[in-house]
């Protein structure tokens, strides 16, 4: 499958490539300071090789590229999961795109193709899990409920463990 696609918004849509890793954790990074997201560098870039396509795995990174300048302006990880009953459940994870290209619908442009390939791989539904109680979370579910079609369905609790615990 060809994951490049041009977009009317000067934006292509494709594949992790190696070359993307420090244009991705500078995103990440962004991330991180503003919300806390858990990042930790080194196992980014211990984790570089699983963010490239694997044809016997239901995992990809896709990239947003400007078209115009090559860079890197958003990113997101989809994955298929089988659920309990044998169901793949589709989910949206790491999706971060940068501060300049907010509000510019990269983020949209990326969730359209994403869902596009978790419905190819048979996923009976997709999931994306936010941090709780955020202003960004509460703005992403009216996004993705209004434009594409995404409702509440659970929420999460969680409990870290701190290293050497």
């Amino acid at each position: 499958m060809n994951m490049s696609e041009e977009v009317s918004s000067g934006v292509i849509v494709r594949n992790y490539r190696t070359s993307d890793y420090e244009a991705t954790l500078e995103i990440l990074k962004h991330l991180q300071t503003k919300y806390d997201i858990g990042l930790s560098e080194e196992i980014w870039r211990k984790s570089s090789g699983l963010r490239q396509f694997k044809p016997n795995l239901k995992r990809i990174t896709l990239i947003a590229e400007e078209k115009s300048t090559g860079e890197v302006v958003g990113m997101g990880i989809i994955e298929a999961k089988k659920d309990s009953i044998g169901r793949y459940i589709g989910y949206l994870e790491n999706w971060a795109v940068k501060p300049d290209y907010i509000g510019k619908h990269v983020g949209k442009v990326l969730a359209e193709k994403a869902i596009q390939i978790l419905q190819s791989w048979g996923c009976y539904s997709i999931r994306i899990n936010l941090g709780y109680d955020t202003t960004a979370a509460q703005k992403l579910v009216k996004i993705m409920d209004s434009n594409l079609g995404f409702k509440p369905l659970f929420i999460v609790l969680e409990k870290k463990f701190e290293k050497g615990a």
